[in-house]
């Protein structure tokens, strides 16, 4: 059963809740060819997947990272998802990580903004690799990540004709700022990031918290999403307790008032930050959604 609120769609945990067992992709169908990629001033180790059963170029999938110091193992959830729907994957260790040269730099509101110029490049370089690539349709490319990957994303394709498509995974909206004051509220409430009593009255202090802040503001993303034309989805879970969702939402439905449709809102209800729907324990199957949308919207049709 699914419901409409404006351009958003929501999913109840009858249609979307599916555990891992639900997931298509068989591991060992996964052929992986690892390579390294030449990045400005860092080479990123990296691994092209796709799956030995299938044949011809295929559309290619780039994922991107949270703000965790994360190699390419660290994404195999989005590597895994982006396969199950038919692209290859190309994932990378995170600069400073795994094979990746360069330094790994921790979130700083101060420094977001060199911080995610240096990302976002690294991305950049990964997408016109990927590209490139034999076996590999350049006519279908996109971006899948999620948490701090929602600045880096649309960073990255705003400097790259490449890009067809993102998929954004509890992705910030707000600014670096904003998203470190609700961060440190909810950290004080909760002790440590995955005690799920954070409640609404919680996130919802928090959220008031954010609208009132008016300190430093480092990175915005707001200019790149007004910018970008590409088909866009985020997907947020309402019982998020890491990034502040409410704020997105309501900064994702003013953009798209201002006429920019081409984003789109998938919201679970009860999902968290890792999509485990808290009713039932289990994850959320992403799979479907996703594939409903990418036919509904024509890409890599």
């Amino acid at each position: 059963m699914t419901f409409r609120i404006g351009t958003c769609l929501f999913l109840t945990a009858v249609l979307a809740s599916a555990g891992a067992s639900g997931w298509a992709f068989a591991i060992q169908d996964l052929v992986e060819r690892r390579v390294t990629i030449a990045a400005g001033e860092v080479t990123l180790g990296a691994s092209l997947y796709r799956s030995a059963s299938a044949h011809g170029d295929l559309p290619l999938v780039v994922t991107a990272h949270g703000s965790a110091p994360s190699d390419r193992e660290g994404v195999l959830f989005y590597t895994y998802r982006a396969m199950d729907l038919g692209f290859a994957a190309l994932s990378f260790d995170k600069r400073g990580t795994g094979e990746s040269t360069g330094e790994y730099v921790s979130f700083s509101v101060e420094g977001s903004i060199a911080q995610f110029d240096d990302l976002a490049s690294d991305l950049a370089h990964a997408i016109e690799f990927g590209a490139q690539q034999e076996g590999i349709d350049s006519r279908c490319v996109g971006l899948f990540g999620g948490s701090q990957a929602g600045w880096i994303m649309p960073l990255a394709a705003s400097r790259s004709d490449l890009v067809d498509f993102i998929i954004v995974g509890e992705g910030a909206v707000t600014t670096a700022g904003q998203e470190e004051i609700h961060g440190q509220i909810l950290q004080a409430r909760r002790g440590y990031e995955s005690n799920p009593e954070i409640t609404a009255q919680d996130i919802a202090m928090a959220d008031n918290m954010l609208e009132a802040y008016i300190g430093e503001p480092g990175y915005d993303p707001l200019p790149v999403l007004e910018a970008l034309d590409i088909p866009i989805l985020w997907i947020f879970g309402l019982q998020d307790a890491v990034i502040p969702v409410t704020p997105a939402l309501n900064r994702l439905q003013n953009l798209i008032a201002a006429g920019h449709d081409n984003h789109h809102l998938l919201v679970f209800p009860f999902g968290d930050h890792n999509f485990t729907n808290r009713a039932t324990g289990e994850r959320y199957d992403l799979v479907g959604p996703i594939r409903h949308w990418l036919t509904e919207n024509g890409i890599c049709g």
